[in-house]
């Protein structure tokens, strides 16, 4: 897959720094695996795992499956959510299972669902054996 740039070039989508855009209007399904940003206006249902930050824009609608590392909410979620960061803006509404890191809801957004720490991974110590 690829993107135009301005100049008319072609880009693998490679870079955490290009964002990919699924635009208002469209309605798109399956299993989407990103290392880019995502930002969605558009109707998303599927699995979307993400190396980066996914963002639900005020007219997105994001149905299934989703893990990031960090995931702004302004339109609706319903569905199995997994993320270090989550953040539900005034106008974000997330429905389902959520297991986070941080979360931050500001007044006005909506959470309905059920919410899990995630745990860090505990540091084990090796022991010299040197005898």
């Amino acid at each position: 897959m690829a993107i135009f740039n301005k100049s008319g070039n072609s880009t693998a989508l490679s870079s955490s720094s290009e964002t990919t855009v699924i635009s208002s209007g469209a309605r798109i399904e399956g299993k989407f695996y990103f290392s880019s940003m995502l930002h969605v206006d558009g109707e998303l249902n599927g699995i979307v795992h993400s190396e980066s930050i996914v963002v639900i824009g005020k007219n997105g609608n994001l149905k299934g499956e989703l893990k990031a590392d960090k995931i702004v909410v302004n339109g609706c979620f319903e569905g199995d959510l997994e993320a270090d960061s989550l953040e539900i803006l005034a106008g974000g509404v997330v429905s389902g299972n959520i297991s986070i890191k941080d979360l931050a809801i500001e007044n006005g957004g909506r959470f309905n669902g059920t919410s899990k720490i995630k745990q860090e991974e505990p540091v084990r110590l090796l022991e010299n054996s040197s005898e």
